[in-house]
């Protein structure tokens, strides 16, 4: 909720005057502790200005201090609500085109402009007929507030994470958008030098979605058609889809039924004289058994390809999962844990061949301009993506921390009547997903709808059984653990910014 306050409730609640002023300040209150957004308009702080000044000078006749006062309690005001940039001149508007009251007029056409869904909070709500915009009294909007928090618990919360990192975000777009350097601009050197910090890897490559990841990775390994690869049937369709894409041939392994990855026991009687390479996924965030994987590898000159678009900045035995394997991929779909505000992904590897191949690869193979040594794609990341990133990559470290705080809640209070998703001791996760295991998932769901709780699925029906994979010839029953997890498994809301009382709610939903 995106609420534009006007200038005659912000200075009744700055008075404590009033039929609404009490109202208003617990609305300030829910955007102090980041439950709403609260704007002012720029143009708006004069007038607040003087009108406290002019109401104050009443009974206090010492000039200056009524300016100290009012000074304090407009900075107070500014700690929490934001101001909108923009004025009446930097969006052209016309004299002739308001009905009443101008300054209204401004307020309602620059929140429109500048704010996706905003309400007007207000005293008055004719404001000006010319424009049509939501006004609610603050008494109305705080039983909006109300009804909002007891209905709806947000699954990924982007709109907070967005809320936290704002100015940077704008700052970077912004110099992209001067510089107008689109495509391959700084800012993804920038972006890349920090990802490689970050992971340790040696080479971090950006490409467009984690999708073009898995085919740059294959391309590079020089993947040709009927080549098998060796992955897990219990993931999202891209994983396999991007091997048959390459013309060879998925050969999928069983899951653990604890982690949900790849089962590393029963990989090497899938090992044929055509297999070229293990996919791994680590799904969830949480890294598959990669000592176990990399043994097999060694010992059957195999290439390990990490399929990592859920678990960017997972360990395994203190090492990120984006620096293991020989190739390792990620995603910055925005619901990822680090996510862009479009499609976006990274490719990273130890290797000099495989970095510069999949350097050119992403820019249709081309090691300078209009000469091409390879057949490759368009898949670069635009830099705007990059400068999103780079905004969100900052705080990312203590997001991880939060998301590991906010699964540790979830084990401890959800009892045995769900299955917890675990973490191995050696590696850590993510949690890209919360995921549990019920045994009524249907009537559980339904449960925690009406409740005003969001749940997903994460995967309804394993790649083996799928329409688009019946020429690989598996049957239902070929890998009964995938099979029997698709059918349990459930993703709860799992987001950085999970507060306890809502994961109580959820967990008390789940148990009534």
């Amino acid at each position: 909720m995106q609420l534009v306050f006007d200038t005659n409730v912000l200075v009744d609640a700055l008075l404590s005057r009033g039929h609404y002023y009490k109202h208003t300040l617990e609305l300030l209150e829910a955007v102090k502790e980041e439950k709403i957004e609260g704007w002012v308009a720029s143009h708006s702080i004069s007038t607040i200005f003087y009108l406290l000044e002019s109401t104050l000078q009443q009974d206090i006749h010492n000039r200056k201090e009524v300016q100290e006062i009012v000074s304090k309690l407009i900075y107070e005001l500014l700690d929490i609500i934001k101001v909108i940039p923009q004025t009446a001149h930097d969006i052209k508007i016309s004299l002739k085109e308001f009905e009443s009251d101008y300054e209204d007029y401004v307020i309602a056409k620059i929140a429109q402009n500048y704010l996706p869904n905003p309400i007007i909070v207000s005293r008055d709500k004719r404001f000006d007929g010319a424009v049509n915009i939501d006004v609610e009294h603050p008494v109305d909007v705080k039983r909006l507030l109300e009804n909002q928090s007891r209905q709806k618990i947000d699954f990924a919360n982007l709109a907070k994470q967005q809320r936290k990192i704002i100015p940077e975000i704008e700052k970077n777009i912004h110099r992209v958008i001067t510089k107008c350097n689109f495509i391959m601009g700084d800012e993804i050197t920038q972006l890349e030098q920090k990802l490689q910090d970050f992971t340790g890897a040696k080479y971090a490559i950006t490409c467009a979605s984690g999708t073009d990841a898995l085919l740059l990775a294959m391309m590079a390994m020089d993947i040709q058609p009927d080549d098998e690869i060796i992955t897990t049937p219990f993931t999202f369709i891209a994983t396999a889809e991007t091997i048959a894409l390459m013309k060879a041939k998925p050969v999928f392994v069983d899951i653990e039924d604890d982690t949900y990855n790849i089962d590393a026991t029963k990989i090497e009687a899938a090992i044929t004289h055509k297999t070229k390479a293990i996919m791994p996924v680590s799904l969830y965030g949480q890294p598959a058994d990669m000592d176990a994987i990399q043994a097999i590898a060694y010992k059957h000159k195999l290439k390990v390809i990490i399929d990592g678009a859920q678990s960017f900045g997972s360990t395994y035995k203190g090492k990120t999962d984006s620096n293991l394997g020989d190739i390792s991929t990620t995603s910055f779909f925005p619901a990822k844990p680090l996510g862009c505000y479009g499609d976006g992904g990274a490719v990273f590897t130890n290797n000099d061949e495989y970095a510069e191949k999949m350097r050119m690869m992403r820019v249709h193979g081309q090691n300078k301009r209009y000469h091409h040594k390879y057949i490759g794609m368009g898949g670069r990341l635009d830099t705007i993506q990059a400068a999103i990133l780079l905004a969100k990559l900052t705080n990312y470290p203590e997001e991880i921390k939060q998301r590991q705080a906010v699964a540790t809640t979830y084990s401890e209070k959800l009892d045995s009547s769900v299955i917890n998703p675990i973490t191995k001791e050696e590696r850590s996760s993510v949690w890209a997903q919360y995921s549990i295991r019920v045994k009524d998932r249907d009537q559980v769901q339904n449960k925690l709808k009406e409740a005003g709780i969001p749940t997903a699925v994460h995967y309804p029906m394993p790649l083996h059984l799928q329409e688009c994979f019946q020429y690989l010839d598996y049957k239902e029953g070929g890998f009964p653990v995938a099979e029997s997890v698709s059918n349990e498994i459930m993703s709860l809301p799992m987001n950085p910014f999970l507060t306890e009382k809502e994961i109580n709610a959820i967990v008390l939903s789940i148990h009534a």
